[in-house]
């Protein structure tokens, strides 16, 4: 987790639970209210983790959940850390497995050295984005000569369910280790926890994973989580861009449910997906 430093105002701001329903959660400030994308943090050992989406009035905020609220009560008191989401990066990332709030959940202990960056980071000015086309060499002969990939673009790999995407996008990372000596970050979406183990050790297996990181927001996390573990993730891939200038392979396994649970935060908010 982000140092304590980080994760606390200045001027202690403390609130309190007014209502669950569940993964919307609705905070009571008597001083002042914090700013939209807060984290907020409540219960014993901050077992519940808030973010904040909306201001209602002079008093209340509502949030979005990123834990589940089971347990969570009416009187709470919460904490106003005082800073947004945070996702670790540094080398010291690579070859690990995290989840949305940065915790290893790979087994192994927490590693050192790291950096803490919002997740809400401002993209940079369209000036400064080279204008020249590449193509992105991939190693897999039928894309690269059918449907060639541009090198610092986007694309989808559209398909039912068992026919092969995500063998594909490992065979990206392959390519992407081998021959151009970049970083590849996985972010798993929705995934199940089996389907996360096993492309560890695949990774693992073939000698990749010193090279690429990976990142989780399991099928069992609430909408708030999986869709913030895709903002963690291209914070990483933008810290090995801009301050390592290594060429990153972003992989979104699957988009679908990203937008998925945006749509599921949306409704939750009462807002129309955008």
């Amino acid at each position: 987790m982000p140092p304590s430093s980080q994760e606390h105002s200045k001027l202690l701001n403390d609130g309190t639970v007014v209502s669950v329903r569940g993964s919307v959660v609705d905070v009571r400030f008597v001083h002042c209210l914090p700013p939209i994308r807060t984290l907020l943090r409540a219960g014993g050992g901050s077992k519940f983790v808030m973010e904040v989406m909306a201001q209602r009035d002079a008093r209340h905020v509502r949030c979005i959940a990123l834990t589940p609220t089971d347990g969570l009560a009416r009187g709470t008191p919460v904490e106003d850390t005082g800073a947004p989401l945070m996702a670790p990066v540094g080398k010291g990332v690579l070859s690990r497995m995290f989840d949305v709030f940065g915790n290893a959940i790979d087994g192994q202990p927490a590693p050192p050295d790291l950096q803490w960056r919002s997740v809400h980071h401002a993209p940079p000015p369209l000036a400064g984005r080279p204008t020249r086309s590449e193509i992105f060499e991939t190693g897999i002969k039928v894309i690269d000569v059918l449907v060639p990939l541009e090198r610092g673009g986007k694309a989808g790999l559209f398909g039912g369910a068992g026919v092969g995407k995500t063998v594909l996008l490992t065979e990206m990372i392959h390519n992407m280790v081998g021959h151009q000596e970049g970083v590849s970050i996985f972010c798993g979406i929705g995934e199940r926890c089996r389907e996360g183990e096993e492309l560890y050790r695949d990774m693992q297996g073939a000698g990749v994973l010193p090279h690429m990181v990976m990142l989780f927001g399991q099928m069992n996390e609430p909408p708030g989580s999986r869709f913030r573990v895709g903002h963690a993730a291209l914070t990483m891939a933008e810290y090995f861009r801009d301050d390592e200038r290594r060429d990153v392979l972003l992989l979104i396994d699957n988009i679908f449910r990203f937008i998925q649970a945006g749509a599921e935060v949306s409704g939750l908010m009462g807002q129309m997906p955008s």
